[in-house]
């Protein structure tokens, strides 16, 4: 398992789940705000980029 680091759209919390290796996708929600997020992999292998779901 390794680390993916998201920032949410909504309330610029920083947010952190593990993924398994290889994963390209994921929806995750945010622990502040409760707002659901599609959450792809970034430039960095730590920081993944965040688009809210509507």
């Amino acid at each position: 398992m390794t680390s993916a680091e998201w920032i949410c759209t909504n309330c610029k919390t920083t947010n952190r789940t593990f993924v398994k290796p290889g994963t390209t996708r994921l929806r995750d929600r945010c622990i502040t705000c409760h707002k659901r997020h599609d959450v792809v992999p970034g430039e960095r292998p730590i920081r993944w980029a965040a688009t809210a779901v509507k």
